[in-house]
């Protein structure tokens, strides 16, 4: 009897070394599925171009492959190939790429490559209210969510401090008060009171500030049954207000007429121009002493983009998504780094090291994507509430159509914008838009 009650301790002692090591050997691969991850490689498609956050992603990943065993390669390619490589791969179905980033209006035309999130996020209660509402509805086509919005950017209004300290101004809430303003300072100095963009092409880069005008006007590019109503009462005013900065008020340089987003924001750093409206990321950018000039650098501040006058302001806001694709065949594996990229605590830190100064310039990153962090308490006293504006305008934000027509509808409001700047009158110049645009969508099928 006591040998055998002997032989059943070995047993169980036995078994439970068995499990702790088994335990052991597995804790570098734990995740939701079940299955075991670990030695799995998960291939990350990225933006080539020395992007800090992307950067900072790799220079992690060596401690999360540590922690979980699995692998992460991350592979480049020119921003104007992304879109072909992604396309090329979703049709081979041939698992080149895992995950993949891409600008949120590629979403259209490559969600039939991507694969559907909702299932993951639901199985691992993934919280997606982490982040702004407009952040998220890029995410999602068809009520289907397709991708982590782990880049996001938002329109900002940026002055110059030691100009408005100089002439004793208040930086403008409303257009109203951005019109005087601008005239103050075109008046009583030698600088463009603010540097628009009005250049046609580029990807649309004159819509996002035309927007600003249009949407906190009330008015709006389509109506609920796909109609374009951008050449309402309200668009005709909003879009006669932003072209007459350069057409009749004569605050915005003559070069504004051609400018791209990155023309206008080089004049700004230049020293030419006192205001620029644009993406906040180039906050730090302004502030570059390598990047600006003496005059700019250190002298840069910010607010929220101005409103229209009793009715608010309506910033507008862009992503750069990063999605799995459906051709993956490491899913579970790919789902672990999306969750690793999006934690909230990642996402700090590299800021946090960023503004501290605590990191290499090649991985720092200024973006902030969730709710909470950018209304942390310590990010905001490190950059003078620099984060908690940019909160409160992406929860006023609004994003471009979601459509895969919408690059050649940006094409048509893009050039009659370049024309209205020219010279062309503004409610003929819409109507004709409204007109071009309603074909297309008429024979894609649109109003059947």
């Amino acid at each position: 009897m006591k040998k055998r009650k002997t032989f059943r301790l070995i047993t169980v002692l036995v078994l439970i070394l068995t499990l702790l090591v088994t335990g052991c050997s597995n804790s570098g691969s734990e995740n939701t599925s079940g299955v075991s991850l670990k030695g799995k490689t998960v291939k990350v498609l990225l933006s080539a171009g020395g992007v800090g956050q992307f950067n900072a992603w790799k220079a992690r990943s060596k401690d999360f492959t540590e922690k979980t065993g699995i692998k992460i390669e991350f592979i480049e390619t020119p921003y104007e190939n992304l879109l072909e490589d992604i396309t090329s791969d979703g049709i081979a179905s041939g698992g080149a790429y895992d995950l993949v980033v891409h600008l949120d209006t590629m979403g259209s035309s490559i969600t039939p490559f991507l694969e559907p999130l909702d299932e993951y996020v639901k199985r691992d209660d993934f919280n997606m209210d982490r982040w702004p509402a407009a952040v998220r509805d890029l995410s999602t086509f068809d009520d289907k969510l397709y991708s982590l919005p782990v880049r996001a950017h938002v329109q900002m209004l940026f002055y110059r401090k030691d100009i408005f300290d100089q002439l004793g101004l208040t930086v403008p809430a409303t257009w109203e008060e951005l019109d005087k303003v601008s005239k103050e300072i075109t008046d009583k100095t030698d600088l463009a009171g603010i540097a628009p963009y009005y250049g046609a092409g580029n990807n649309g880069q004159n819509l996002p500030m035309w927007t600003s005008y249009l949407w906190s006007n009330g008015g709006d590019i389509f109506d609920d049954k796909m109609k374009p109503v951008f050449n309402s009462p309200e668009g005709i005013e909003a879009t006669q207000r932003y072209i007459d900065l350069l057409v009749k008020e004569k605050v915005a340089p003559p070069g504004s007429v051609t400018f791209g987003e990155q023309d206008s924001r080089t004049f700004f750093k230049q020293g030419k121009a006192a205001m620029w409206l644009g993406w906040w990321w180039v906050y730090s950018e302004f502030n570059d002493k390598e990047a600006s000039v003496e005059d700019v650098a250190g002298n840069v501040g910010f607010a929220s983009v101005p409103g229209w006058e009793g009715k608010g302001s309506q910033a507008n806001v862009a992503t750069f998504p990063l999605a799995m694709m459906k051709g993956s065949k490491n899913k579970e594996a790919a789902w672990e780094v999306l969750k690793w990229i999006a934690e909230p605590e990642e996402e700090l830190d590299i800021v946090l090291k960023t503004v501290k100064n605590e990191s290499p310039s090649d991985v720092q990153s200024t973006v902030i994507t969730q709710k909470e962090n950018m209304r942390n308490e310590e990010l905001n006293e490190l950059t003078d509430g620099f984060y908690n504006v940019a909160a409160d305008n992406f929860e006023n934000a609004k994003a471009l159509p979601k459509m895969k027509e919408w690059p050649r509808i940006a094409d048509i409001i893009s050039g009659a914008i370049s024309k209205m700047a020219t010279g062309e009158p503004v409610e003929p110049t819409l109507n004709d838009a409204a007109k071009q645009v309603e074909r297309l969508l008429d024979k894609a099928g649109y109003y059947d």
